[in-house]
């Protein structure tokens, strides 16, 4: 005899015990609601990490600028203005009158109206300097070297075709004391120099026998456009 058992102990799959266990509603709602909940926290977290890094990198960006901004202003301030160096404002002056009164000479149509010219920029220039002494302008070593007697004679490049300079040689300097004398205090410094060497120099501008400068050009039209003025150095030292 076959016992039967009683049918209210059978265990049959209705609809929703045959769903698999993630499509139950029992699941799907807490599941659903576990996902919600994680994204609102997400979005909630996102826009402040964004804001925060866009913030890190906006402020790395700004130091960059400003060390980048100091770097070339360190630089400006050493390197020299032009390649003779950083002028003073009583150079840049002289030498603009020069640059205005080569126009002038240039364009000149007969020999009076270029001696005209370069009279008015010699007056020009004398009445600027004080005495006819600079002190501390800058240039670059033309020429430097040495006369029979052993004295030093030095050529100095203020600007282009403007020079400063001693005689260099005894003839020539009698009357006038430019060349350098082995005793004098900046002597050794000189030895110590070089065609294209940047210096900064003190001197006096002597007078000529008709103009308040003395020239060192044999004729007036390189006078007045590629000027060589006769000077006595009290100092010349490297930059």
């Amino acid at each position: 005899m076959t016992s039967q058992e009683p049918e209210n102990n059978k265990f049959e799959l209705t609809p929703e015990s045959k769903k698999p266990w993630f499509k139950k509603k029992r699941v799907i709602i807490p599941l659903v609601l576990f996902v919600v909940i994680v994204g609102a926290s997400t979005s909630e977290d996102s826009p402040n990490a964004t804001t925060s890094n866009v913030s890190e990198e906006s402020e790395v960006d700004v130091n960059a600028n400003e060390a980048v901004e100091e770097e070339e202003q360190v630089q400006q301030e050493a390197e020299p203005v032009s390649e003779f160096g950083n002028y003073p404002a009583e150079q840049s002056k002289f030498l603009q009158i020069i640059e205005d009164a080569k126009v002038e000479i240039e364009n000149a149509e007969t020999d009076l109206q270029e001696s005209v010219a370069l009279r008015g920029r010699d007056k020009k220039l004398c009445a600027m300097l004080s005495s006819n002494k600079v002190v501390n302008w800058t240039g670059k070593i033309k020429n430097v070297g040495a006369n029979g007697e052993g004295k030093a004679y030095v050529d100095i490049e203020i600007a282009d075709r403007i020079r400063v300079q001693t005689w260099n040689n005894a003839f020539s300097d009698i009357g006038d004391n430019t060349l350098i004398s082995t005793s004098s205090a900046f002597f050794d410094d000189l030895v110590a120099m070089k065609e294209g060497d940047l210096v900064t120099f003190s001197a006096t501008f002597l007078r000529g026998s008709n103009s308040c400068l003395k020239k060192g050009n044999l004729t007036d039209i390189f006078y007045g456009i590629s000027p060589e003025f006769i000077v006595r150095f009290s100092d010349v030292k490297k930059s």
